[in-house]
């Protein structure tokens, strides 16, 4: 992989999706990287609009997505709803990027660097993880890989759950599961080795199994299996499956899945974890029913707690519907799903990208509140953009 001056933001970006670092990780609440980024790119999007360079359909289509955030914005800060202003701030903080991510379509090299991007900086949680495992959490706190705020408090058989670069077991290890899509499009573009897709995914399972995370694991899985399917190229598929069967295989039956057999076959913690998943995915709808306008991040978990007793929805469709409105979660659900219809056009539609990291991100957003996370803001809202975006020919995007 050679970098080149045009080629280095698109990487950047990726990178810092993944590596969202603390710029003050002596805070809790400490801005990230991809709030800095914002500022830099909203000042980026400010100058093609002075040099009427930007086209006015993207802009539209972000200022859509905006809509429902900036309502919110003001009347939670009316409201005196912190958490609200802050969470709703995130997704205007997200439209810059979603502006320039959709810029990356017009040309293949930049979605190859992005994916560059997002498989490296998963690998650095990964490295993140190993270093908060062997006891290095100041220095990493020191340099803005963690932060105060971290999550340790999480155990699964007296074992702690590792929270990674993101603060918790969850966060961190979605975010690292991103490099499996990235992976795989580079991979089948023929610019990704078996070898080094094969460490990546070694990687993901070192992380899996110090976060003791399941759902990650088993939406890479589908994401395989998807992105497969989508690539059609038979002797690349069944190099990579059958490499895949001779190595993972062996590997479950000598050590286990990630977290242990023990955690994977205690049907007790399964069923009352699927038990308690169900309970407020439906206590999370009848409030949605109730309230379509949404009811804010405070007040959506002190309902959804005295309904079902659980304050979060594990869902992350759901969690939009509930804290900004059913509209909203609507669009957003149908925006991702289009977006993963459009890669059936095939690799060279330009569109393969973006498919992929929308069915790997509507598999996470099933299993937890991945919304609080701005990685996932800023992913969501740009998938979110290309599913109404014209339609690419050749391969070559007319939105800029």
């Amino acid at each position: 992989m050679k970098f080149h001056h045009e080629k280095l933001w698109p990487f950047l970006m990726g990178f810092i999706l993944s590596v969202n670092f603390y710029l003050l990780p002596f805070l809790p609440t400490s801005p990230r990287a991809t709030d800095f980024g914002s500022l830099l790119l909203g000042g980026w999007v400010l100058t093609r609009l002075a040099r009427g360079r930007q086209k006015s359909q993207p802009l539209a289509i972000i200022a859509l997505i905006a809509l429902t955030p900036i309502i919110w914005l003001f009347f939670s800060f009316l409201g005196s709803d912190p958490q609200t202003t802050v969470l709703t701030a995130r997704w205007l903080l997200a439209m810059p990027w979603a502006l320039a991510l959709v810029f990356l379509l017009e040309d293949d090299r930049r979605q190859n660097m992005l994916a560059w991007g997002l498989l490296l900086g998963g690998l650095v949680n990964v490295l993140v993880i190993i270093l908060q495992w062997l006891g290095f959490e100041g220095i990493l706190q020191m340099v803005g890989l963690s932060s105060s705020g971290a999550n340790y408090h999480h155990f699964v058989s007296h074992q702690v759950r590792i929270p990674g670069l993101h603060g918790h077991h969850n966060a961190s290890s979605s975010v690292i599961s991103l490099l499996v899509p990235a992976g795989f499009f580079l991979y089948f573009r023929h610019r990704l080795k078996l070898n080094l897709l094969l460490v990546s995914l070694g990687g993901l399972l070192i992380a899996l199994h110090l976060t003791s995370t399941r759902s990650p694991l088993l939406v890479a899985v589908f994401s395989v299996v998807f992105v497969t399917a989508l690539a059609r190229k038979i002797r690349q598929s069944a190099l990579i499956g059958v490499v895949l069967l001779g190595v993972l295989v062996p590997l479950v039956v000598v050590y286990g899945p990630p977290g242990g057999w023990a955690r994977w076959k205690n049907t007790e913690a399964l069923t009352s974890n699927a038990a308690e998943r169900g309970d407020s995915g439906l206590g999370a709808v009848e409030l949605c029913i109730e309230n379509p306008l949404g009811l804010g991040v405070a007040e959506g978990h002190i309902q959804l707690a005295g309904k079902t007793g659980i304050r979060a929805t594990h869902n992350a469709f759901l969690q939009a519907a509930l804290v900004w409105g059913v509209p909203f979660g609507i669009l957003i659900s149908v925006g991702l799903i289009l977006t993963v219809l459009r890669g059936f056009a095939g690799q060279e539609s330009g569109y393969f990208l973006p498919s992929l990291l929308a069915f790997h991100t509507c598999g996470l957003f099933m299993f937890e509140e991945h919304l609080n996370n701005p990685t996932f803001i800023i992913l969501a809202a740009w998938l979110v953009a290309v599913a109404f975006l014209p339609t690419l020919r050749n391969g070559k995007s007319h939105v800029d």
